[in-house]
């Protein structure tokens, strides 16, 4: 069962490249608004700090900081780290569940990794080369790259509650998915613990347990996730109610209010109002 292509559908990652070489004694990275971190440390030992705490480096490792925090590569003297940088957009404006269920950074080394080594070494070729389609080619690897990490963390390192454990998991796995799958059906908590193979009391609990939410709570998030990519790719509120499950603008309108204290519109343009500013 393919439980990632549903949640790509909606969010797949664009790569930029970022930076290409060898950090000095302290490597600073700003905040990236909406857009995640993906660092490889080809070489070099070190310590990167994220959120007022440090990670050693003492060996090549991949570094994922999912929401873009400020961070900085701290190296002794006379040392270095030989660093791939890179940023991906990958939805985190409109809410992607993915990123919000990954701490704040990942740290991988590439020694027990097996499954990202291959793709990492195309990517170090294509950085010494300079063959035609290079930039390209690396944001494309760079994508693949996420995408091979999701999998990973899913796979070998769950954290133990969340979208993540909830998608390891063999019960609500097949559930979790239809739902990212079907957000416009009529999805109720009789259905979704049929789908799940479990009683509806015994289910209830477990997701909870689980994912860190009630079934309905997942269900709305999801939607009104979904429904905010809609806003920002400039479709009306009559095509979005539907297509994520809600039967009137009027009802989409009230859950919207609830959920983010504003109106659709104005939850728009108090995005919009910062860009217009900055373009100004």
């Amino acid at each position: 069962m393919d439980r990632l292509t549903p949640l790509l559908a909606h969010f797949s990652p664009q790569a930029s490249v970022y930076f290409h070489g060898t950090s000095c004694q302290k490597t600073q990275f700003c905040p990236q608004s909406g857009r995640a971190y993906l660092h490889l440390i080809e070489a070099g030992s070190g310590s990167v700090e994220v959120n007022e705490r440090r990670y050693a480096i003492n060996e090549p490792c991949l570094l994922f900081i999912p929401r873009g925090s400020a961070h900085q590569f701290v190296v002794d003297h006379q040392q270095s780290l030989l660093l791939f940088c890179a940023t991906l957009d990958c939805g985190e404006v409109a809410g992607n569940p993915l990123l919000a269920a990954l701490p704040d950074l990942s740290l991988i080394p590439l020694s027990g990794c097996s499954s990202l080594r291959s793709t990492i070494s195309l990517i170090w070729q294509e950085n010494q080369a300079e063959y035609c389609g290079r930039e390209a080619a690396l944001q494309r690897l760079t994508e693949y790259l996420l995408i091979l990490l999701l999998r990973h963390i899913m796979a070998v390192e769950p954290p133990q509650s969340g979208l993540f454990a909830g998608l390891a998991d063999k019960r609500l796995a097949a559930l979790i998915t239809a739902l990212h799958r079907q957000p416009q059906l009529d999805w109720t908590l009789d259905s979704m613990a049929m789908e799940a193979g479990m009683s509806r009391a015994r289910f209830a609990e477990h997701f909870r347990k689980v994912v860190g939410q009630t079934p309905a709570e997942y269900l709305q998030h999801w939607r009104l996730t979904l429904a905010r990519k809609q806003l920002l790719s400039g479709n009306a509120l009559k095509q979005i109610a539907p297509a994520v499950g809600y039967q009137s603008v009027a009802a989409f309108h009230r859950v919207f209010r609830q959920r983010f204290g504003v109106s659709p519109k104005e939850w728009l343009e108090q995005l919009q109002s910062p860009l217009a500013e900055a373009a100004a």
